[in-house]
Protein backbone atom coordinates (compact mmCIF):
# COMPACT_ATOMS: atom_id res chain seq x y z
CA UNK A 1 0.00 0.00 0.00
CA UNK A 2 2.86 2.46 1.01
CA UNK A 3 4.95 1.57 -2.12
CA UNK A 4 1.41 2.46 -4.59
CA UNK A 5 1.01 5.69 -2.49
CA UNK A 6 4.89 6.75 -3.20
CA UNK A 7 4.09 5.99 -6.88
CA UNK A 8 0.94 7.92 -7.01
CA UNK A 9 2.88 10.65 -5.49
CA UNK A 10 5.99 10.54 -7.85
CA UNK A 11 3.37 10.43 -10.66
CA UNK A 12 1.63 13.73 -9.33
CA UNK A 13 4.60 15.49 -9.27
CA UNK A 14 5.40 15.22 -12.96
CA UNK A 15 1.50 16.61 -13.34
CA UNK A 16 2.15 19.64 -11.20
CA UNK A 17 4.72 20.51 -13.70
CA UNK A 18 2.24 20.96 -16.30
CA UNK A 19 -0.62 21.09 -15.27
CA UNK A 20 -15.49 38.17 -43.79
CA UNK A 21 -18.52 38.93 -44.18
CA UNK A 22 -19.75 41.56 -47.19
CA UNK A 23 -23.18 42.53 -47.02
CA UNK A 24 -26.05 41.73 -49.54
CA UNK A 25 -29.54 42.66 -50.03
CA UNK A 26 -32.14 40.99 -47.80
CA UNK A 27 -34.06 38.35 -49.90
CA UNK A 28 -35.13 35.88 -46.77
CA UNK A 29 -39.08 35.60 -46.35
CA UNK A 30 -40.18 35.58 -42.94
CA UNK A 31 -41.15 32.39 -41.86
CA UNK A 32 -44.21 32.59 -40.63
CA UNK A 33 -45.16 30.18 -37.87
CA UNK A 34 -42.11 29.26 -37.10
CA UNK A 35 -40.71 30.34 -33.56
CA UNK A 36 -43.97 32.31 -32.70
CA UNK A 37 -45.58 32.00 -29.60
CA UNK A 38 -44.01 30.92 -26.30
CA UNK A 39 -40.51 29.17 -26.95
CA UNK A 40 -41.97 28.10 -30.55
CA UNK A 41 -43.38 25.01 -32.07
CA UNK A 42 -41.15 21.48 -31.07
CA UNK A 43 -39.09 21.21 -33.38
CA UNK A 44 -40.69 18.70 -36.15
CA UNK A 45 -38.65 15.29 -37.38
CA UNK A 46 -37.11 15.85 -40.64
CA UNK A 47 -38.44 15.06 -43.99
CA UNK A 48 -34.92 13.69 -44.94
CA UNK A 49 -32.35 11.11 -44.38
CA UNK A 50 -29.70 12.84 -42.77
CA UNK A 51 -28.51 14.88 -39.75
CA UNK A 52 -25.43 16.48 -41.01
CA UNK A 53 -24.45 18.29 -43.69
CA UNK A 54 -21.40 19.66 -45.07
CA UNK A 55 -20.62 23.07 -47.41
CA UNK A 56 -20.25 22.63 -50.90
CA UNK A 57 -21.18 25.95 -52.47
CA UNK A 58 -20.86 29.42 -50.60
CA UNK A 59 -22.60 32.82 -51.82
CA UNK A 60 -21.74 36.68 -51.25
CA UNK A 61 -22.99 40.04 -52.74
CA UNK A 62 -19.96 42.23 -53.22
CA UNK A 63 -21.42 45.83 -53.64
CA UNK A 64 -18.48 46.98 -54.85
CA UNK A 65 -18.93 45.31 -58.67
CA UNK A 66 -22.74 44.82 -57.77
CA UNK A 67 -22.31 41.03 -58.01
CA UNK A 68 -23.12 37.98 -56.38
CA UNK A 69 -19.61 35.55 -55.77
CA UNK A 70 -19.86 31.99 -55.90
CA UNK A 71 -17.39 30.17 -54.05
CA UNK A 72 -16.35 26.56 -54.03
CA UNK A 73 -16.14 24.38 -49.85
CA UNK A 74 -14.26 22.96 -48.80
CA UNK A 75 -10.96 24.28 -49.44
CA UNK A 76 -8.01 23.74 -47.41
CA UNK A 77 -8.03 26.38 -44.98
CA UNK A 78 -12.18 26.62 -45.18
CA UNK A 79 -15.02 25.08 -44.45
CA UNK A 80 -18.11 24.50 -42.88
CA UNK A 81 -20.80 22.50 -41.48
CA UNK A 82 -24.46 21.87 -40.12
CA UNK A 83 -25.93 19.49 -37.46
CA UNK A 84 -29.49 19.05 -36.97
CA UNK A 85 -30.00 16.71 -34.26
CA UNK A 86 -32.99 14.59 -33.64
CA UNK A 87 -33.33 16.26 -30.22
CA UNK A 88 -34.09 19.41 -31.67
CA UNK A 89 -30.23 21.33 -31.26
CA UNK A 90 -28.09 22.17 -33.74
CA UNK A 91 -25.03 23.60 -34.76
CA UNK A 92 -23.60 25.52 -37.74
CA UNK A 93 -20.01 26.20 -38.18
CA UNK A 94 -17.66 28.20 -40.48
CA UNK A 95 -13.90 27.84 -40.02
CA UNK A 96 -11.37 29.39 -41.33
CA UNK A 97 -7.92 27.73 -40.71
CA UNK A 98 -7.49 27.44 -36.80
CA UNK A 99 -10.27 29.64 -36.06
CA UNK A 100 -14.04 30.77 -36.64
CA UNK A 101 -15.52 33.05 -39.11
CA UNK A 102 -18.60 32.47 -37.77
CA UNK A 103 -20.97 29.77 -35.83
CA UNK A 104 -24.18 28.93 -34.15
CA UNK A 105 -23.73 27.36 -30.98
CA UNK A 106 -26.34 26.59 -28.22
CA UNK A 107 -28.68 26.34 -31.25
CA UNK A 108 -32.16 24.72 -31.92
CA UNK A 109 -33.81 24.30 -35.43
CA UNK A 110 -37.82 24.34 -36.93
CA UNK A 111 -39.36 23.34 -39.78
CA UNK A 112 -42.09 25.53 -41.20
CA UNK A 113 -43.94 25.02 -44.47
CA UNK A 114 -42.40 23.56 -47.49
CA UNK A 115 -39.44 22.89 -45.34
CA UNK A 116 -38.20 26.35 -44.33
CA UNK A 117 -35.93 25.90 -41.87
CA UNK A 118 -35.08 28.25 -39.16
CA UNK A 119 -31.41 28.13 -36.66
CA UNK A 120 -31.59 30.18 -33.08
CA UNK A 121 -28.77 30.16 -31.27
CA UNK A 122 -25.38 32.59 -30.40
CA UNK A 123 -22.68 33.80 -32.37
CA UNK A 124 -19.23 34.01 -31.07
CA UNK A 125 -19.93 36.97 -29.35
CA UNK A 126 -22.77 35.19 -27.29
CA UNK A 127 -25.38 37.52 -29.27
CA UNK A 128 -28.82 35.89 -30.21
CA UNK A 129 -28.75 35.17 -33.59
CA UNK A 130 -31.03 33.79 -36.19
CA UNK A 131 -30.21 31.86 -39.35
CA UNK A 132 -32.90 31.30 -41.97
CA UNK A 133 -33.19 28.68 -45.27
CA UNK A 134 -34.78 25.52 -46.33
CA UNK A 135 -34.07 22.03 -47.21
CA UNK A 136 -34.59 21.11 -50.68
CA UNK A 137 -36.92 17.82 -51.72
CA UNK A 138 -33.06 16.08 -52.75
CA UNK A 139 -31.79 16.70 -49.17
CA UNK A 140 -29.41 19.42 -49.89
CA UNK A 141 -29.91 22.89 -47.48
CA UNK A 142 -29.41 26.18 -47.90
CA UNK A 143 -28.62 28.63 -44.89
CA UNK A 144 -28.47 32.22 -45.04
CA UNK A 145 -26.52 34.82 -42.31
CA UNK A 146 -27.53 37.73 -41.09
CA UNK A 147 -24.96 39.17 -43.21
CA UNK A 148 -26.85 37.60 -46.25
CA UNK A 149 -24.39 35.28 -46.84
CA UNK A 150 -25.57 31.88 -48.33
CA UNK A 151 -24.04 28.83 -47.90
CA UNK A 152 -25.39 25.43 -49.45
CA UNK A 153 -24.64 22.43 -47.68
CA UNK A 154 -25.14 18.16 -48.80
CA UNK A 155 -25.33 15.41 -46.56
CA UNK A 156 -22.29 14.44 -45.60
CA UNK A 157 -21.40 10.88 -42.90
CA UNK A 158 -21.76 12.05 -39.56
CA UNK A 159 -18.38 12.18 -37.79
CA UNK A 160 -17.14 9.93 -35.10
CA UNK A 161 -16.95 11.25 -31.15
CA UNK A 162 -15.35 14.48 -31.20
CA UNK A 163 -16.47 15.60 -34.72
CA UNK A 164 -18.62 18.17 -33.30
CA UNK A 165 -15.21 19.81 -31.66
CA UNK A 166 -12.75 21.37 -33.79
CA UNK A 167 -9.22 22.94 -33.52
CA UNK A 168 -11.24 26.25 -32.94
CA UNK A 169 -13.14 25.28 -30.00
CA UNK A 170 -9.50 25.38 -28.25
CA UNK A 171 -9.88 29.16 -28.02
CA UNK A 172 -10.45 30.97 -24.89
CA UNK A 173 -8.85 30.86 -21.24
CA UNK A 174 -8.49 27.40 -19.69
CA UNK A 175 -8.22 26.83 -16.27
CA UNK A 176 -6.39 23.99 -14.55
CA UNK A 177 -9.58 22.17 -12.26
CA UNK A 178 -7.99 18.79 -11.35
CA UNK A 179 -4.95 16.39 -12.01
CA UNK A 180 -5.59 12.66 -12.81
CA UNK A 181 -2.93 9.93 -11.85
CA UNK A 182 -4.04 6.54 -12.87
CA UNK A 183 -8.08 7.63 -12.63
CA UNK A 184 -7.28 9.22 -9.12
CA UNK A 185 -8.41 12.93 -9.35
CA UNK A 186 -6.62 15.73 -6.96
CA UNK A 187 -7.53 19.03 -6.85
CA UNK A 188 -4.83 21.57 -7.33
CA UNK A 189 -5.69 23.78 -4.18
CA UNK A 190 -5.08 20.25 -2.08
CA UNK A 191 -1.39 20.75 -3.64
CA UNK A 192 -1.40 23.87 -3.38
CA UNK A 193 -1.15 24.98 -7.18
CA UNK A 194 -2.46 26.61 -10.02
CA UNK A 195 -2.50 26.53 -13.65
CA UNK A 196 -3.79 28.40 -16.63
CA UNK A 197 -3.52 27.96 -20.37
CA UNK A 198 -4.61 30.68 -22.46
CA UNK A 199 -5.26 30.05 -26.13
CA UNK A 200 -5.45 33.09 -28.64
CA UNK A 201 -6.64 33.28 -32.24
CA UNK A 202 -4.38 34.90 -34.39
CA UNK A 203 -4.97 35.91 -38.17
CA UNK A 204 -1.99 34.88 -40.70
CA UNK A 205 -1.60 36.83 -44.28
CA UNK A 206 0.46 34.14 -45.15
CA UNK A 207 -1.76 31.33 -44.56
CA UNK A 208 -4.98 33.13 -45.51
CA UNK A 209 -6.69 31.57 -42.19
CA UNK A 210 -6.71 31.88 -37.99
CA UNK A 211 -3.87 30.55 -35.96
CA UNK A 212 -4.03 29.99 -32.83
CA UNK A 213 -1.10 30.99 -30.19
CA UNK A 214 -0.80 29.34 -26.40
CA UNK A 215 0.63 31.18 -23.07
CA UNK A 216 1.09 28.08 -20.24
CA UNK A 217 1.31 29.29 -16.82
CA UNK A 218 1.57 26.77 -14.16
CA UNK A 219 2.70 27.84 -10.34
CA UNK A 220 3.29 25.16 -7.53
CA UNK A 221 4.59 25.59 -3.71
CA UNK A 222 1.97 28.52 -3.53
CA UNK A 223 1.72 27.69 0.69
CA UNK A 224 5.66 28.47 0.60
CA UNK A 225 7.30 31.76 0.77
CA UNK A 226 9.00 30.94 -2.77
CA UNK A 227 6.59 29.50 -5.41
CA UNK A 228 8.01 28.26 -8.23
CA UNK A 229 6.64 29.18 -11.69
CA UNK A 230 6.93 27.69 -15.10
CA UNK A 231 5.66 29.83 -17.82
CA UNK A 232 5.62 28.98 -21.80
CA UNK A 233 4.79 31.66 -24.33
CA UNK A 234 3.47 31.95 -27.55
CA UNK A 235 3.25 28.18 -27.99
CA UNK A 236 2.59 27.18 -31.50
CA UNK A 237 -0.42 24.47 -32.30
CA UNK A 238 -1.14 21.47 -35.02
CA UNK A 239 -3.40 19.44 -34.99
CA UNK A 240 -3.05 15.77 -34.70
CA UNK A 241 -5.12 13.27 -36.40
CA UNK A 242 -5.25 11.10 -33.30
CA UNK A 243 -7.00 10.35 -29.70
CA UNK A 244 -4.93 12.25 -26.87
CA UNK A 245 -4.94 8.70 -25.41
CA UNK A 246 -6.28 4.91 -25.95
CA UNK A 247 -10.31 5.25 -24.84
CA UNK A 248 -10.34 9.35 -25.00
CA UNK A 249 -14.06 10.17 -25.71
CA UNK A 250 -12.49 12.65 -28.19
CA UNK A 251 -11.79 9.75 -30.86
CA UNK A 252 -11.30 12.09 -34.31
CA UNK A 253 -7.96 14.58 -32.85
CA UNK A 254 -5.77 16.00 -30.36
CA UNK A 255 -3.57 19.34 -30.59
CA UNK A 256 -0.05 19.71 -30.21
CA UNK A 257 1.21 23.10 -28.50
CA UNK A 258 4.94 23.39 -28.95
CA UNK A 259 7.41 25.88 -29.03
CA UNK A 260 9.98 26.11 -32.36
CA UNK A 261 13.41 27.21 -30.40
CA UNK A 262 13.18 24.17 -27.46
CA UNK A 263 11.68 21.00 -26.61
CA UNK A 264 8.40 22.40 -24.84
CA UNK A 265 5.86 20.27 -25.77
CA UNK A 266 2.03 19.74 -24.75
CA UNK A 267 -0.53 17.69 -25.69
CA UNK A 268 -4.73 18.38 -25.71
CA UNK A 269 -7.99 17.82 -26.26
CA UNK A 270 -10.96 18.27 -25.72
CA UNK A 271 -14.23 15.74 -24.43
CA UNK A 272 -16.81 18.82 -24.54
CA UNK A 273 -16.61 22.92 -25.53
CA UNK A 274 -15.99 23.59 -21.61
CA UNK A 275 -13.32 20.94 -20.76
CA UNK A 276 -9.69 20.38 -22.20
CA UNK A 277 -7.08 17.33 -21.24
CA UNK A 278 -3.81 18.23 -21.08
CA UNK A 279 -0.72 16.55 -21.30
CA UNK A 280 3.29 16.95 -21.07
CA UNK A 281 5.10 15.31 -24.10
CA UNK A 282 7.33 13.67 -21.86
CA UNK A 283 5.25 12.64 -19.17
CA UNK A 284 3.52 9.14 -18.82
CA UNK A 285 -0.03 8.71 -20.21
CA UNK A 286 -1.57 8.76 -16.89
CA UNK A 287 -0.59 12.36 -15.86
CA UNK A 288 -3.23 14.34 -17.17
CA UNK A 289 -4.48 17.94 -16.06
CA UNK A 290 -7.61 18.82 -16.50
CA UNK A 291 -8.83 22.40 -17.45
CA UNK A 292 -11.95 23.81 -17.43
CA UNK A 293 -13.19 26.99 -19.66
CA UNK A 294 -13.29 30.08 -17.84
CA UNK A 295 -15.23 33.76 -19.15
CA UNK A 296 -11.43 35.46 -19.74
CA UNK A 297 -8.18 35.63 -17.92
CA UNK A 298 -9.40 37.72 -15.57
CA UNK A 299 -11.49 37.39 -13.01
CA UNK A 300 -15.25 39.45 -12.88
CA UNK A 301 -13.85 41.45 -9.87
CA UNK A 302 -10.88 42.82 -11.97
CA UNK A 303 -13.14 43.78 -15.12
CA UNK A 304 -15.64 44.94 -12.76
CA UNK A 305 -12.78 47.34 -11.12
CA UNK A 306 -11.52 48.29 -14.78
CA UNK A 307 -15.10 48.77 -16.18
CA UNK A 308 -14.78 53.19 -15.87
CA UNK A 309 -11.19 53.84 -17.15
CA UNK A 310 -10.04 57.35 -18.93
CA UNK A 311 -9.50 57.14 -22.46
CA UNK A 312 -5.65 58.24 -21.97
CA UNK A 313 -5.35 54.90 -19.25
CA UNK A 314 -1.83 53.60 -20.14
CA UNK A 315 -2.09 50.84 -17.38
CA UNK A 316 -3.85 49.67 -14.11
CA UNK A 317 -1.99 49.19 -11.52
CA UNK A 318 -3.68 47.44 -8.06
CA UNK A 319 -1.46 47.41 -4.84
CA UNK A 320 -2.16 44.47 -2.78
CA UNK A 321 -5.95 42.96 -4.64
CA UNK A 322 -7.73 41.01 -2.58
CA UNK A 323 -8.10 37.32 -2.96
CA UNK A 324 -11.00 37.33 -5.54
CA UNK A 325 -8.62 38.88 -7.51
CA UNK A 326 -4.87 37.76 -6.53
CA UNK A 327 -6.23 33.81 -6.20
CA UNK A 328 -7.62 33.28 -9.89
CA UNK A 329 -4.36 34.88 -11.13
CA UNK A 330 -2.03 32.65 -8.66
CA UNK A 331 -0.30 30.86 -11.87
CA UNK A 332 1.03 33.99 -13.16
CA UNK A 333 4.80 34.05 -12.25
CA UNK A 334 5.85 37.30 -9.70
CA UNK A 335 8.92 39.08 -10.93
CA UNK A 336 10.87 39.96 -7.26
CA UNK A 337 11.90 43.49 -7.90
CA UNK A 338 12.61 43.65 -3.77
CA UNK A 339 13.62 40.43 -1.61
CA UNK A 340 11.37 39.56 0.85
CA UNK A 341 8.66 42.26 -0.41
CA UNK A 342 5.75 42.98 1.91
CA UNK A 343 3.46 44.47 -1.43
CA UNK A 344 2.33 42.86 -4.55
CA UNK A 345 1.82 45.37 -7.31
CA UNK A 346 -0.51 43.97 -10.54
CA UNK A 347 -0.10 45.93 -13.61
CA UNK A 348 -2.14 45.82 -16.72
CA UNK A 349 -1.54 46.86 -19.99
CA UNK A 350 -4.45 48.91 -21.29
CA UNK A 351 -5.73 49.95 -25.14
CA UNK A 352 -2.23 49.99 -26.38
CA UNK A 353 1.12 47.97 -25.55
CA UNK A 354 2.94 49.80 -22.73
CA UNK A 355 6.93 49.92 -22.33
CA UNK A 356 8.01 49.64 -18.79
CA UNK A 357 10.85 49.79 -16.23
CA UNK A 358 10.98 49.63 -12.97
CA UNK A 359 14.67 51.68 -11.73
CA UNK A 360 16.14 52.29 -8.58
CA UNK A 361 17.47 55.71 -7.24
CA UNK A 362 15.88 58.56 -5.78
CA UNK A 363 13.47 61.69 -6.47
CA UNK A 364 14.13 65.14 -6.67
CA UNK A 365 11.37 67.09 -5.32
CA UNK A 366 10.54 70.41 -6.55
CA UNK A 367 9.44 72.90 -3.69
CA UNK A 368 5.88 72.30 -3.55
CA UNK A 369 6.61 68.47 -3.10
CA UNK A 370 5.77 67.32 -6.63
CA UNK A 371 8.54 65.01 -8.21
CA UNK A 372 11.41 67.47 -10.19
CA UNK A 373 13.06 64.56 -11.49
CA UNK A 374 13.83 60.32 -10.92
CA UNK A 375 17.52 60.26 -11.24
CA UNK A 376 18.10 56.27 -11.60
CA UNK A 377 20.68 54.26 -10.70
CA UNK A 378 20.35 50.49 -11.62
CA UNK A 379 17.45 49.17 -14.13
CA UNK A 380 16.09 46.10 -12.16
CA UNK A 381 13.46 44.98 -15.00
CA UNK A 382 11.95 46.34 -18.25
CA UNK A 383 9.48 44.76 -20.21
CA UNK A 384 6.43 45.28 -22.25
CA UNK A 385 2.93 45.16 -21.26
CA UNK A 386 0.80 43.69 -23.58
CA UNK A 387 -3.61 45.03 -24.01
CA UNK A 388 -5.15 43.06 -21.30
CA UNK A 389 -2.01 41.24 -20.01
CA UNK A 390 -2.02 40.89 -16.29
CA UNK A 391 1.87 40.84 -14.34
CA UNK A 392 2.86 40.71 -10.98
CA UNK A 393 5.45 42.17 -9.18
CA UNK A 394 6.63 42.08 -5.90
CA UNK A 395 8.39 44.72 -3.49
CA UNK A 396 8.27 47.24 -0.24
CA UNK A 397 6.62 50.00 -0.73
CA UNK A 398 7.46 52.75 1.29
CA UNK A 399 5.75 55.37 3.40
CA UNK A 400 8.11 58.09 2.73
CA UNK A 401 10.90 58.05 -0.04
CA UNK A 402 10.94 56.26 -2.39
CA UNK A 403 13.38 53.29 -3.72
CA UNK A 404 11.89 52.39 -7.14
CA UNK A 405 10.31 54.03 -10.08
CA UNK A 406 7.97 52.61 -11.98
CA UNK A 407 8.36 54.38 -15.53
CA UNK A 408 6.22 53.82 -18.50
CA UNK A 409 5.51 54.60 -22.39
CA UNK A 410 4.25 53.86 -25.22
CA UNK A 411 6.66 51.92 -28.00
CA UNK A 412 6.79 55.09 -30.37
CA UNK A 413 7.16 57.74 -27.60
CA UNK A 414 10.42 59.21 -26.63
CA UNK A 415 9.42 60.52 -23.26
CA UNK A 416 8.48 58.36 -20.13
CA UNK A 417 6.02 58.90 -17.71
CA UNK A 418 7.17 57.96 -13.97
CA UNK A 419 5.43 56.69 -11.12
CA UNK A 420 7.93 56.74 -7.45
CA UNK A 421 6.72 53.74 -5.93
CA UNK A 422 5.46 54.95 -2.13
CA UNK A 423 3.13 55.95 0.38
CA UNK A 424 4.49 59.51 0.25
CA UNK A 425 1.74 62.49 -1.31
CA UNK A 426 1.13 62.94 -4.27
CA UNK A 427 2.34 59.93 -5.43
CA UNK A 428 0.17 57.78 -2.71
CA UNK A 429 -1.92 54.61 -3.92
CA UNK A 430 -4.07 52.71 -1.02
CA UNK A 431 -5.74 50.92 -3.67
CA UNK A 432 -5.95 50.59 -7.32
CA UNK A 433 -6.22 53.22 -9.69
CA UNK A 434 -4.98 53.73 -13.65
CA UNK A 435 -1.93 55.18 -14.23
CA UNK A 436 -2.07 57.79 -17.51
CA UNK A 437 -0.11 60.33 -19.58
CA UNK A 438 -1.75 63.22 -17.15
Amino acid sequence: MGKRCLTLVLALLQVLSLSACTGRPDTTTPLSGIGEGKGGPSPQSAPFDAAYWTAVRHESYNPSFDRTEVSTMPTEKWWADLYLNEDGTALFREVLGFGYASYLINAEWWLGADNALRLTGEDTDGESVTMDGRIEKEGSVMLETPYGNRFYFEPAERPASGGELCMADLEGTWRMSAGEVEGDEFSPEEMHMASLLNIERWWSDDEGGYNLHADYYNARLLDTDAPEYKTEKNLLTEKLDEPLMYGFPNELWSARLYAEESDTEFRVSLTDRNTLYLQQYDAPAACTAIYTREESLMPEALTQTMADEPDDALMFYWRDPPAEVAKPLAALPVTVLENSGENRLLLIGRWYETDIQFCTGSAEQNADGTLGEWITDTVLYEGTLRIDEPQWFSLSIPEKSARLCLFMKRPWDESWFTWPVTDQDPFFVSGHTFLTET
